[in-house]
């Protein structure tokens, strides 16, 4: 290790730091760019950091949550209509009593079974988990998904038993890094729970009747 390098701050994990590691993982020699097409194991390896990526943000985290978000109406089609990007949407059950769910990227009303939003709806607000690039997630996260998907491109590619005992363990450690950094960042207690999962309040009880509102499809 040089004296420049000892004495200068590394960058966060780039997607090409990734996948080299996946390769170097299994003996084969990093790539300076993942442009090229023809080196079949870059393109694979980058596909396995960019699922095990897309796998670990489904579960939602504090960084790519977001709560009470507003989805407008087309007034043109009588939809609504949510980005790709979302992979997470619930809406609040104690005031729709379940009624709207997401089908594809359209909502759907389960009371009159169709994608059509009533006018009286202009908007419809519910609590999301976004899917997020590479380079706008925290730092844990990435490396966590780094060596899961080395793990996971080492035993895809090699078979190797030793291999994956031996980035087993990193995963398991990486992973309760990045699980202490969400519960810092929640705060959750048991009284009142995180904002985006609140636990049971008695006084929010009889707003969950299923025959508020006029409209309860139970």
């Amino acid at each position: 290790m040089s004296l420049i390098a000892q004495s200068t701050a590394q960058g966060r994990t780039s997607l090409l730091d990734a996948v080299n590691i996946c390769l170097e993982n299994v003996g084969e020699q990093p790539v300076d760019n993942l442009d090229n097409e023809q080196i079949q194991d870059a393109r694979v390896a980058q596909r396995t950091v960019l699922e095990v990526h897309k796998e670990g943000q489904t579960k939602g985290w504090s960084w790519n949550s977001e709560w009470n978000y507003p989805f407008a109406r087309d007034p043109a089609t009588g939809e609504i209509k949510v980005p790709a990007s979302v992979v997470g949407f619930s809406v609040n059950r104690y005031q729709y009593n379940g009624r709207y769910q997401l089908r594809g990227q359209r909502v759907y009303d389960l009371l009159k079974r169709t994608y059509l939003i009533d006018e009286q709806l202009p908007e419809l607000c519910a609590d999301v988990i976004w899917l997020l690039a590479w380079d706008a997630v925290p730092e844990a996260f990435n490396r966590w998904v780094t060596i899961r998907a080395a793990r996971i491109f080492s035993d895809r590619t090699l078979g190797s038993e030793a291999l994956f005992k031996y980035t087993q363990e990193d995963e398991k450690d990486a992973q309760a890094e990045l699980e202490r950094i969400e519960l810092e960042q929640e705060q959750a207690n048991m009284l009142s729970g995180p904002y985006a999962f609140p636990t049971y309040q008695p006084n929010a009880g009889l707003m969950n009747r299923r025959v508020a509102n006029g409209y309860s499809i139970f």
